[in-house]
């Protein structure tokens, strides 16, 4: 009996690993961050910064000291949607081949979630215009994010209704990237990572994706560098450490097959 109980043990080890295709977003993710890096030219010593109510995609990734915050922005809403989608056909595919599938709907609302910051920026950008109201975006912005954020866990695990949650996790998602744009991308992918790593039960996946959050306040908080004159490298220094931990955690990924 006991040889019996530790074979099924055993297959449900094998089976649970047999389903894991999470290397797969974190290459893709970790590759286009260092592909970016091109597109972060310095804008010159006094570059005109676009508030995201004119520049809506500043809030994923679209740096106002870039020369070039458009293609940016574009650049990056495209490696979000691109992304998602094939991340969502890859987990399909692997689960047709292993015929253990893993959930990719709670992936695909944070993926909206996370492309809904353009949007809201629009808004939050009009309110941050009034002067009782920016002040409070400019000091409070990722404080607020955070306890939307946290709000919207809370609301899920107590299985509220999902429009309240979803609205909560919008809006602490867009309050975030509108208030640190310069991650704005990096915090869309971390939604998205985060669910993943709740379906996948995978500890490597799950240590990778906590270091990728760590890598991301770090990020938020150090970076662009302080170099003058502002480089190509200082101001795309912000996508190495994000960028370097998905590329390491795919390749350790790799390694169980």
């Amino acid at each position: 009996m006991a040889d019996l109980l530790g074979d099924l043990a055993d297959l449900r080890r094998r089976a649970r690993a047999d389903r894991h295709a999470y290397p797969f977003p974190l290459l893709f993710f970790g590759i286009a961050s260092f592909l970016s890096v091109p597109l972060y030219a310095p804008a010159g010593p006094s570059p005109r910064l676009l508030p995201p109510s004119e520049h809506p995609l500043a809030v994923l990734g679209a740096h106002p000291g870039v020369r070039h915050p458009a293609p940016l922005g574009l650049y990056w809403l495209t490696v979000l949607v691109v992304g998602g989608l094939a991340t969502v056909w890859w987990y399909r595919r692997r689960g047709a081949r292993v015929g253990i599938e893993t959930s990719t709907r709670g992936y695909l609302a944070a993926l909206a979630i996370g492309l809904s910051g353009p949007a809201v920026a629009l808004v939050l950008g009009f309110a941050a215009s009034l002067p009782a109201f920016g002040g409070a975006v400019s000091r409070f912005g990722t404080a607020v994010g955070l306890i939307l954020l946290a709000a919207a866990t809370v609301l899920w695990r107590r299985r509220a209704p999902r429009a309240l949650t979803a609205t909560a996790a919008a809006l602490g998602t867009a309050v975030l990237q509108y208030d640190q744009g310069v991650v704005g991308q990096f915090i869309a992918i971390g939604l998205g990572l985060v669910v993943l790593a709740g379906v996948e039960r995978s500890v490597r996946f799950t240590t990778t994706t906590a270091a990728y959050l760590v890598a991301l306040c770090l990020s938020a908080s150090i970076t662009p560098l302080a170099v003058t004159p502002a480089t190509t490298w200082s101001m795309a220094a912000v996508v190495v450490l994000p960028g370097f931990v998905l590329v390491v955690g795919g390749l350790v990924g790799l390694r169980r097959g």
